[in-house]
């Protein structure tokens, strides 16, 4: 009996039980949790597919549109937006053009808009590029002040470079003088 103590105290002291269903401590600590259950994860939708500026019917009212080696779309006004004479001013027509154009990009919330300012040949090379760069800045404030996010818009002026047409006959510096918007949607 002597033994039999001695093991059964031993075991108690160790923790372990002498019984094949016990309801001590002992064999409590000893049972090993149950595994978590396992969560899989539905996997997120697939994103929508960003909507294109150059896919829009409504700017094909006020613009034609291209895309540069870039990837942006470049739209080129239908009417071109002209200032007075040695100005930075837009003319009334125009000012309408860019409201218009101010309420069909503010469906891109996303889109960047660089407008760029452009000049015929006469004149001096320095003052041709800031005033393309002062009338693109004119644009832009139309776009921001008609609704377009003023994070997403900013204005570069070219002066003379990159001609649509000939400086050489009136129409063709006309067409030189242009405003045109580079549009990256993101």
């Amino acid at each position: 009996m002597k033994k039999v103590m001695i093991v059964l105290a031993a075991a108690s002291f160790l923790g372990a039980c002498h019984c094949t269903k016990c309801a001590h401590n002992a064999c409590k600590v000893q049972a090993k949790p149950a595994p978590a259950p396992v969560v899989v994860a539905k996997p997120a939708p697939a994103p929508a597919p960003v909507a294109k500026v150059e896919n829009d019917a409504a700017v094909a009212t006020v613009a034609n549109v291209k895309t540069n080696a870039a990837g942006a779309a470049v739209l080129s006004f239908k009417e071109p937006i002209n200032f007075a004479y040695n100005s930075a001013t837009m003319d009334a027509k125009s000012t309408a053009t860019v409201e218009k154009t101010a309420a069909i990009l503010k469906k891109y919330p996303n889109a960047k808009i660089r407008v760029a300012g452009y000049t015929d040949s006469m004149g001096n090379p320095a003052y041709n590029m800031d005033l393309s760069e002062r009338r693109a800045h004119a644009v832009a404030e139309g776009l921001v002040k008609n609704g377009v996010p003023a994070a997403n818009v900013s204005y570069i002026g070219y002066g003379e470079a990159n001609p649509v047409a000939t400086n050489k006959t009136a129409e063709g510096r006309y067409q030189n003088r242009r405003v045109e918007l580079e549009v990256t949607n993101k």
